[in-house]
């Protein structure tokens, strides 16, 4: 099949889906078996089946019975934090989490999905897969304040995707970008700069409409006029 048909159709048979969390998404998720006095801050972990991470680990003697593992964890779906003990040598589920990059494509004919293109690796682009497995359409609360970027960022930005049962649990994409001033706003003696994209952010006074400046997102910062 053409590549661009099969691109398109793959794009189309994904907006007609629904779009309120990763409609499809290479499903990366492997387990180890570890040891509890293995746990070290930073690890992912499946614990009664939600994803965890660990923030704090505390290591406690016991006489005659043993030692615990006492573990802050927060789990990475909806963000509820759990102190939760473990005995030393409890067998835990480690995670492995693979981290999939992908570049945008468009956002959805309702305005409400954004579709992204897994970028290929060389060992995979010439493999015969299952064309879905290559895009995902996320809602606005899964990209953390890029919606408004999206379209002006180019189909070559590269954004960073790990997902646990069809849930983004970890996002991140590019850190800057050139944009033209339309309008200035003085509030309170500091001025708003304006963007074509609706965005807008603090700026010097030395700026004029027209200039050309380079914004720190998501959270909308000025770093330097181009």
């Amino acid at each position: 099949m053409n590549k661009f048909l099969k691109t398109s159709t793959s794009i189309t048979r994904l907006i007609n889906k629904q779009t309120t969390t990763i409609e499809t998404c290479q499903y990366a998720k492997r387990f180890q078996e570890i040891e509890a006095s293995d746990l070290k801050k930073g690890m992912w972990i499946e614990y009664k089946s939600k994803p965890f991470l660990i923030e704090k680990v505390m290591h406690q003697k016991v006489a005659m019975r043993g030692g615990f593992i006492i573990t802050d964890m927060k789990n990475v779906v909806d963000g509820s934090k759990s102190n939760i003990k473990f005995r030393s040598a409890e067998n835990l589920e480690l995670l492995d989490l693979s981290r999939n990059t992908y570049n945008f494509v468009k956002v959805t004919q309702d305005g409400k999905g954004y579709v992204f293109r897994k970028i290929e690796s060389e060992e995979n682009e010439d493999e015969d897969e299952d064309e879905d497995e290559d895009f995902i359409c996320t809602n606005i609360s899964q990209l953390d304040g890029y919606t408004p970027y999206l379209p002006l960022l180019g189909n070559e930005a590269e954004f960073f995707f790990r997902t646990y049962n069809n849930n983004i649990i970890d996002f991140k994409g590019p850190t800057q970008i050139d944009l033209t001033i339309q309008r200035i706003t003085d509030l309170q003696n500091n001025l708003v700069l304006h963007f074509e994209n609706g965005g807008s952010c603090k700026g010097p006074h030395y700026l004029k409409p027209g200039d050309r400046v380079q914004i720190r997102i998501p959270d909308e910062t000025f770093l330097a006029k181009l």
